[in-house]
């Protein structure tokens, strides 16, 4: 195998104790494709004076996103996700320096960021030239191991591969096709060198912070090895990992097989579409052809669109990527405000945050239902926001998930009409909305029945400005930009 090394440095910045997300420094890298190692190098430093304390520097990390942290244990407001960042700690005591490293295998290609900061600010107020602060200096680079020569495995091809020994893994990569509904990678003709029992171990997926969903399995023997995934990344490549658990000196041959079930969508757009855009924007034009010929139009396209809806497993409704300002997006659906959702197949919109600069802010999605559309008492609107890929089997039950990231779930019903839900920093990628009618006594009651859900989307700076007692800022770095919330009072 051919390896290459890359390095990645920014320069140091100076650390200030806590109060606001503009007092966390933050780091912005870039993982390449084909990456199977990442270390980062972390230097921290403090100055040589009597003032200079013991002091405890807080390191966050994710991947695709700045992170989300609380410092402060303040409250975040209602319906907004909070995972809490991957952490480390790194503690400036008698020594003046201190190096730290951080190793991930098979990390996630994409933009990862660091962010780092001091304790609590204490609130003092300290009268100008009487007092020296210390300065404590902070510093991260990274470097990556890159595999030039990795194998593409092709849908429905079987591969032979050879894995030397169990220090040097098998890596390979397979492209998922979009509307690719699951995949299934199996492990065949195990065979060791020395004709002993085949045992090794299949990694699926890459590392992200601060969760990881890699797919994990330990085949033995010569019997076939299998693992299946439910909605794949659509449009990435999928790292493979197959390392030999046996002798050292023994190396391992085995065949990788990847196949995928492909999901047919069903869509309601069409060139009337582009027509009703045209005219939102600049009216009516004179001479067209007036309600007639909309009308008989609409009338053939609604019966394509019912056969459809059995023949296929979602529904895509279009939607416009409206840029407003920086880091503010507006979501326009073409035939909305309002889409229709049944229990056939989900409802499927699509919110593109994959810019590179769209995850500084927090991307807010409200769903109304409209109570009139929907006479079902016991039925309820099921909606999943995830990313990469979307969630196609929504029920009752089920828990908002895809192969490797887990969503964010959403229910009205004409009990509870309205939800909201707040991603802080949504990581960069392609984001989806899915919705689908759910009758809690059976889906036989739905059949029939299809419910009217308004949906806004959109991406701001800072949600709801802040509050009353908050400001919103933008923060800069290195051409990146972000937005916290500052408190002006209580």
């Amino acid at each position: 195998s051919m390896y290459v090394s890359e390095y990645f440095s920014q320069s140091a910045q100076k650390l200030s104790f806590y109060s606001w997300y503009g007092n966390a420094k933050l780091f912005h890298f870039h993982v390449p494709e084909e990456t199977v190692l990442l270390r980062w190098l972390l230097q921290a430093s403090r100055g040589k004076g009597p003032e200079c304390t013991d002091m405890e520097i807080t390191v966050h990390f994710r991947y695709g996103a700045p992170p989300v942290i609380n410092p402060l244990g303040t409250r975040f407001p209602a319906n907004a996700t909070v995972r809490p960042s991957y952490n480390i700690s790194i503690t400036l005591s008698s020594a003046v320096q201190n190096t730290t490293f951080v190793n991930i295998t098979s990390p996630a290609a994409g933009d990862w960021f660091i962010a780092a900061h001091l304790p609590e600010a204490a609130g003092r107020i300290e009268v100008k030239g009487f007092s020296t602060p210390c300065p404590y200096m902070f510093q991260a680079d990274m470097f990556v191991l890159r595999l030039t020569d990795m194998p593409v495995l092709e849908p429905g091809v079987a591969m032979p591969q050879t894995v030397v020994s169990p220090a040097k893994p098998l890596h390979a990569k397979v492209f998922v096709p979009k509307h690719a509904a699951g995949m299934r990678f199996e492990l065949r003709s195990c065979v060791t060198s020395e004709q002993k029992t085949c045992a090794v171990r299949v990694v699926l997926g890459s590392i992200t912070l601060p969760q990881s969903f890699q797919k994990i399995t330990t085949c033995k023997g010569n019997v076939n090895c299998s693992l299946a995934l439910e909605s794949p990344p659509w449009e990435k490549w999928l790292q493979i990992m197959v390392e030999s658990l046996g002798p050292a000196n023994a190396s391992v041959s085995v065949e990788m097989l990847a196949s995928f079930t492909a999901c047919r969508p069903g869509s309601t757009s069409s060139f009337l579409n582009f027509s009703s855009l045209n005219q939102s924007q600049t009216g009516p034009r004179p001479g067209s052809t007036g309600a007639a010929g909309s009308s008989t139009l609409s009338a053939t396209e609604a019966s394509h669109n019912a056969s459809g809806q059995r023949s296929s497993c979602l529904q895509n409704q279009p939607v416009v990527r409206e840029d407003l300002d920086v880091v503010s997006v507006r979501y326009r659906l073409l035939n909305g405000p309002s889409v229709p959702v049944n229990n056939l197949s989900p409802t499927l919109l699509l919110l593109n945050l994959n810019t590179g600069m769209d995850s500084g802010g927090s991307l807010v999605v409200s769903l109304l239902l409209n109570k009139t559309s929907m006479n079902l008492a016991n039925a309820s609107v099921v909606a999943c926001v995830s990313a990469a890929s979307p969630v196609l089997s929504l029920n009752a039950t089920h828990n908002c998930s895809t192969a490797f990231f887990q969503g964010y779930p959403l229910s009205v019903s004409t009990s509870s009409a309205e939800a909201t839900l707040i991603v802080l920093y949504p990581q960069t990628d392609d984001w989806f909305l899915s919705l689908q009618l759910i009758c809690l006594k059976g889906q036989g009651q739905c059949n029939a029945a299809e419910a009217k859900v308004t949906v806004f989307a959109y991406l701001t700076p800072c949600f709801n400005d802040c509050g009353p007692y908050g400001q919103c800022s933008l923060l800069r770095r290195h051409g990146y930009l972000y937005a916290g919330c500052s408190c002006k009072a209580g």
